[in-house]
């Protein structure tokens, strides 16, 4: 039977703290009117042809996933439930290692509703593999890299029927799970289209003007409306209270030409290709793309400081980005801030080319929701940040999201940590590949409270967990406070770093300011790397005003997890390997109140220093 645990109603009911921003939303067309559900893919109910549940290729959301068999092979799932009938985006995250399409038929309720291609990441898995670690299996390297594809259909309020047939010579592919969203099934009245306004999708001309004068046209609760094609142009400026709707198989694409991108006011950067200031109301979806045109050599240097950030908006309210591609960012891809009441659903993000392309950074936003999505990139790839004191991030949800590869962090909060960071859920991640699993780094002064890791799955990375309270060390505005923090339902293989993990308050001029209250319940890392010969002296303290990277404090004297300057750090069923043997411990306190390591028959030993 399904995992019903992921249903709508438990996603508004499952943490108290997040009920009132999960339903207190304003009665807009925007954020406010989605809702969203995700069903595990492996608990089909019946199936002919081959298909099965499968745990073979790590990591994945949930128990497992399906691997579909070959032609004609036929999976069902008939307890698809939604509140109510309507029109909804079905969203299959799925992975395919071959360079070719392996499409099925897909029916709902019996009604046959069309073919989907299921088409491969890439058809260059060589770009992809190239730099990844000696020990990663290249030859199944795909099979952990998902990408959404999506689907509008009708659905029965209750219980729904959906069936996959398999029509390829090489079967269908592996599928994760399958979103349910609730969709906007064409754009809302009046329509107006940007080809009317003299824009040629021939991804020659250049539709700058025709754009920005379709925008404008536009009538409060309208739409802008790109068809089918590719439309070149400069920045495109957004505005509030409208829908921008880009159908599927139209690109919105930038010119590789820094003449051509305006400079904004309102964002944390001042050039981005596409952009909004005070934009409430606003949607953006239809299943096409932006692409930002960066690939090869172009904007790939971290001293470039023209490079264009992609796609962003700020002080905002009500904001929903949903069914688009967010392709080949210049600088950072998608950056949301200063918005509050902001829904992300079924995006694919893809920006591999040079270094600094972050995947999406919210910044100093309230009552948000990323959800159902794919993540690839070559920085951070989900990133919270915050630049102002007096705003930080509350109530943000992270749900559902794979991060296929990037060459820093899956899940970082920071390093920009002005505003404080309280009462956020992030749950059912997946992470291959990933510098950092999960780094929680607060060092300009942030309060950090009332956060939850759930269910993560993460395969090669070099440290799984690094909690950092550097109370403001980087910019002097010392006293802050890192606190309940609740990390449950982790599994970790193939970590290729020595480091470990870390867990770490701050001594400042002989002041201790802790981390403290940190929850480690059902933590598997199999296997921590080990081969250190000899016993590391402890590190240096957090330097002031530096970068708060992991490498800072060398190799630590613990082979799993360094804990120091902590109070009430709470282990429960917490375990752990290393590979090859190591002279170091498992865990090592330093300064370290309150330490309990339960639910294990036979612990690790720990070393305990004042």
């Amino acid at each position: 039977m399904f995992d019903v645990k992921r249903s709508y109603l438990t996603m508004m009911k499952q943490i108290p703290f997040l009920i009132a921003a999960m339903i207190g939303m304003p009665s807009t067309s925007s954020a406010n009117a989605f809702s969203t559900a995700y069903f595990e893919a492996e608990n089909f109910t019946s199936q002919t042809g081959g298909n099965k549940a499968s745990t073979e290729y790590f990591p994945y959301i949930g128990e497992g996933y399906l691997e579909m068999g070959g032609q004609g092979a036929t999976v069902t799932w008939n307890n698809i439930t939604v509140p109510e009938a309507g029109k909804y985006t079905l969203l299959f995250k799925y992975a395919n290692n071959t360079e070719q399409d392996r499409p099925c038929d897909l029916k709902v309720n019996g009604v046959q509703i069309k073919n989907l291609a299921f088409g491969p990441f890439t058809k260059n898995w060589e770009t992809h593999r190239r730099g990844v670690s000696s020990d990663y299996n290249e030859e199944n390297y795909g099979w952990a890299k998902y990408w959404m594809t999506r689907v509008i259909v009708d659905l029965q309020a209750g219980t729904n029927t959906v069936e996959l047939t398999a029509t390829g010579v090489q079967g269908g592919p592996h599928i994760d799970n399958i979103g349910v969203s609730t969709a906007i099934a064409e754009p809302p009245a009046p329509i107006v289209n940007v080809s009317d306004h003299g824009a040629i999708g021939d991804g020659q001309t250049d539709n700058s003007q025709a754009i920005a004068d379709a925008i404008e046209a536009c009538p409060t609760g309208g739409s802008v409306v790109f068809e089918p094609g590719i439309y070149m142009t400069g920045s495109v400026t957004l505005k509030a209270n409208i829908t921008i709707w880009i159908s599927e198989g139209a690109t919105i694409r930038a010119f590789q030409d820094n003449s051509k991108f305006k400079n904004f006011s309102g964002g944390f950067f001042s050039k981005y290709f596409v952009f909004g200031n005070e934009v409430d109301n606003l949607t953006i979806t239809g299943g096409g793309a932006i692409d930002g045109n960066s690939v090869g050599t172009l904007w790939n240097s971290v001293r470039e400081r023209n490079r264009p950030t992609l796609f962003g908006f700020a002080n905002s309210k009500n904001v929903t980005v949903t069914n688009i591609d967010i392709l080949n960012s210049g600088f950072w891809t998608f950056v949301p801030e200063t918005t509050d009441g902001l829904m992300i659903d079924g995006i694919n993000l893809l920006s591999i080319h040079g270094y600094n392309k972050d995947g999406i950074d919210p910044i100093d936003v309230q009552n948000a929701y990323i959800t159902n999505s794919t993540v690839t990139c070559t920085d951070d790839a989900i990133c919270p940040k915050s630049y102002d004191r007096n705003v930080g991030i509350d109530n943000l949800v992270v749900k559902n999201i794979t991060v296929n590869s990037t060459q820093w962090k899956g899940f970082k909060f920071g390093s920009a940590t002005h505003g404080d960071f309280t009462n956020s859920l992030f749950e059912d991640l997946a992470f291959v590949y990933c510098h950092s699993g999960l780094a929680l780094l607060s060092v300009d002064g942030s309060n950090v409270k009332n956060l939850r890791f759930n269910r993560i799955k993460m395969s090669n990375v070099q440290t799984p967990i690094y909690f950092l309270n550097g109370t403001g060390l980087r910019t002097g505005r010392v006293g802050s406070t890192v606190e309940d923090i609740h990390v449950s339902n982790i599994e970790v293989r193939d970590v290729y770093g020595e480091q470990g993990s870390s867990i770490q308050g701050a001594d400042v001029d002989g002041t201790v300011y802790p981390i403290k209250n940190i929850y480690l319940s059902n933590v598997d890392v199999q296997a921590f790397k080990g081969g250190v010969n000899s016993v590391p002296n402890n590190p240096q303290e957090m330097p002031r005003r530096s970068y708060p990277e992991v490498t800072v404090f060398g190799t630590y004297p613990a082979w799993g997890y360094y804990i120091r300057h902590a109070e009430n750090v709470v282990f429960h069923n917490v375990t752990h390997s290393v590979s090859p043997e190591d002279a170091r411990e498992a865990i090592v306190l330093v300064d370290v109140t309150g330490f309990e390591n339960k639910g294990q028959t036979h612990p690790l030993p720990v070393e305990t220093q004042p």
